[in-house]
């Protein structure tokens, strides 16, 4: 009997053990998108995995290869938002309210279902969604896009 409450004892604690370092795990903070900064975004991404930690960004305005060039490769990129880099296939998009790039893609991108639109047409670039002052998009080969977009379509944005 003595060997039983010894044992019931052991497995509780150990159950009771198990159970705080799960409570106890570091969930992130939901950041808002309209107040967060780009930082602040990444590391959140980071948290939740979308992005490796080890992660080397991509300048989206700044590369070839990520706007569909209109213009017969006059164009063959273009600044679509005041900060847009490739985290590995996960591409984040931020704009700082009322910059240049604000006011000539992103308050225009709604309307056009989420393309953003560089010169009136010259380039453009489709983002999956965009929630506050950002947008994602994603390479075809990214692996975690529906969790990612379920995630960033529901964090606060007011």
């Amino acid at each position: 009997m003595k060997t039983l409450k010894k044992t019931l004892c052991l497995l509780l604690a150990a159950a009771l053990l198990v159970t705080c370092l799960i409570g106890c795990a570091k969930k992130p903070d939901p950041v808002n998108t309209k107040t967060c900064t780009y930082e602040e975004m990444v590391n959140y991404l980071k948290v939740k995995g979308y992005i490796k930690e080890d992660a080397k960004p991509v300048d989206i305005n700044k590369t070839e290869g990520y706007v569909t060039d209109n213009t017969g490769g006059e164009i063959p990129y273009a600044a679509m938002a005041d900060k847009a880099e490739d985290f590995g296939g996960l591409w984040l998009f931020h704009w700082e309210k009322d910059s240049e790039a604000y006011n000539n893609v992103f308050v225009n991108a709604p309307a056009n279902g989420n393309m953003l639109v560089y010169m009136g047409g010259a380039c453009v670039l489709q983002a999956e969604a965009i929630n506050g002052l950002y947008a994602v998009a994603f390479a075809e080969d990214y692996a975690q896009k529906d969790a990612v977009l379920a995630d960033f379509k529901a964090l606060p944005n007011k």
